[in-house]
């Protein structure tokens, strides 16, 4: 099986000993009135020793950063959507939800899918104001953003990068190499993967925070262990006859409330 896987201003002149028009009257009485009472305010906040203070500024309203979410490498967008309902029915807003992928859907070299990525990013920022986004990658997709992040500009511009199911350190399933990100991730030992594990599996980890989630059900990223990263906040294993395949890890129940209690808990970091 494949890795499926937002003037002109002036006063007019009295001449002295005019009287004033009565409306005129009435407002330099209301504006001396409105000075004694302000007198008044203040002499009294002097007495009793307090110190009058201007209304504090309202806080921001709190938000979530923007989700990207990507299919792996042969997949669509629609793969997606389950995770995008699922984020959206617990308090997600709509317009800070986008499914994504590259040019040619994770078949070509995942560098080239990085710097697509990159321009993604960019654009969703611009579109909702938010200064960073997630990243919630599945299989191959895992590897573009990891990419991004380390060779590009992506560590200033992503604060949580979610790991489903990636064949972080290959995989001995590797039978779909007429692909070149097949290739790149065909074993522990390419030399895209060598290059991007090294010196760090999660490059900027003191600006983004990262959660892995591997199925011991799995059998396209085998070993199991191989979606671990070293140094990732938190590497979510499930296990048992439930825990879901490949296929199904991104739209899994427990996966996605894994992922959301992780994007909620580490968004003030």
């Amino acid at each position: 099986m494949l890795f499926a896987s937002t003037r002109h201003s002036g006063t007019a002149s009295t001449r002295t000993g005019a009287r004033r028009p009565a409306g005129a009257r009435r407002l330099r009485g209301a504006s001396l009135a409105a000075l004694l009472t302000t007198g008044l305010l203040c002499m009294a906040s002097q007495a009793s020793g307090a110190v009058p203070r201007p209304a504090a500024p309202a806080a921001p309203a709190a938000g979530h950063d923007p989700v990207i979410m990507i299919p792996g490498m042969t997949g669509s967008t629609a793969n997606m959507n389950p995770m995008k309902s699922d984020l959206q029915a617990n308090g997600w807003p709509a317009n800070r939800l986008f499914t994504w992928t590259d040019s040619s859907s994770m078949t070509q070299d995942l560098a080239k899918a990085a710097r697509e990525l990159s321009a993604k990013v960019d654009q969703v920022r611009g579109q909702t104001g938010a200064d960073k986004v997630v990243l919630a990658t599945w299989s191959a997709s895992t590897l573009a953003a990891r990419y991004y992040i380390k060779n590009l500009d992506g560590a200033d511009k992503v604060s949580q990068y979610i790991g489903f199911a990636g064949p972080q350190h290959g995989t001995t399933n590797n039978g779909c190499q007429w692909y070149v990100s097949c290739q790149q991730f065909a074993s522990p030992n390419t030399a895209f993967l060598k290059a991007l594990n090294n010196p760090s599996e999660v490059p900027s980890n003191d600006k983004i925070d990262y959660l892995t989630i591997r199925s011991t059900q799995d059998r396209n990223a085998t070993p199991t262990d191989t979606a671990m990263l070293a140094g990732a906040d938190e590497n979510y294993l499930m296990s048992g006859a439930t825990a879901p395949n490949h296929l199904m890890i991104i739209s899994n129940g427990t996966a996605l409330a894994k992922m959301r209690s992780f994007i909620s808990a580490h968004e003030n970091d």
